[in-house]
């Protein structure tokens, strides 16, 4: 099943041919470039340091806390609750829909939204995206820097918590933005770089903060406007105080927004053609 719903939107990282199956393979029909399949999951990723570095990380992480919450990575459970809380509310309902998840990890986070929608979840650790197809998922063992999709395939794209780890901000945005459809929402969220706390969790978790990149809501709000997909609206997540602030377009961000927030997420809506 995971197959047939992905097959007539996956393409060849290499060409963008179309895909086809054959035994444990995808094959592109226009250069011949295989793929292989991990147990039904198309495993679509190309050889680059930093995306083995965080697909190692959470190989150890998956084997130690299997299909938890807390296997994505979140300061704790409840920080984790109140981001996914206020994300959701944040997308609204929505149904009949294509939904991508760019690093959906054990699918815990998005798994409401596969009742109503077409959920298509890609993350770098594969034992992640087993847990995650049972949750309704259809998944796809990919990098966000360079996903296997037809341009201008998803109503909605949310990559949550999933640019830090990725030292070119600018391309990754860009890529979300390719296959985001006319019209469609995009939504990156991230923990605040401007945080006073910042420091501390840094200090805390030094292993997992070597790897990390932070951005301020100015940064992702020009990659957005680079990838040509306009910013509506910035918002800011106050942990553990449970408050959440949402600013327009046209409104300033606000120091204090800046500096005390915790996680940010900007959400942009790419024009129709």
């Amino acid at each position: 099943m995971n197959l047939d719903k992905l097959l007539p939107i996956l393409r060849c990282l290499s060409c963008g041919g179309r895909l086809s199956q054959e035994g444990r393979l995808l094959i592109c029909q226009r250069c011949g470039e295989r793929f292989p399949l991990a147990d039904d999951i198309p495993v679509m990723l190309r050889e680059d340091p930093e995306d083995k570095t965080w697909e190692d990380y959470f190989r150890r992480v998956s084997e130690k806390m299997g299909d938890s919450e807390a296997a994505n990575s979140y300061i704790s459970r409840k920080n984790f609750h109140f981001v996914r809380h206020q994300l959701l509310r944040f997308i609204g309902r929505i149904r009949d829909e294509a939904i991508l998840d760019v690093g959906c990890g054990t699918g815990h986070f998005s798994q409401s939204l596969a009742r109503d929608n077409l959920l298509v979840g890609v993350d770098i650790s594969l034992e992640m995206l087993v847990y995650a197809r049972r949750k309704g998922l259809a998944v796809v063992q990919s990098s966000g820097k360079k996903l296997p999709f037809e341009a201008a395939s998803f109503e909605l794209v949310i990559a949550n918590n999933v640019i830090q780890s990725i030292q070119a901000g600018g391309p990754f945005v860009s890529e979300l933005g390719r296959v985001t459809k006319p019209e469609g929402r995009l939504i990156v969220t991230t923990t605040n770089g401007q945080n006073l706390s910042l420091a501390f969790f840094k200090a805390i978790e030094r292993r997992k903060y070597a790897h990390l990149k932070t951005y301020t809501a100015e940064e992702i709000r020009s990659y957005f406007w680079a990838a040509k997909c306009p910013v509506e609206s910035v918002l800011f997540l106050f942990f553990p105080f449970g408050l959440a602030r949402q600013v327009g377009t046209n409104e300033p961000l606000g120091a204090l927004n800046k500096r005390l927030a915790t996680t940010l997420a900007v959400e942009g809506r790419k024009p129709e053609e």
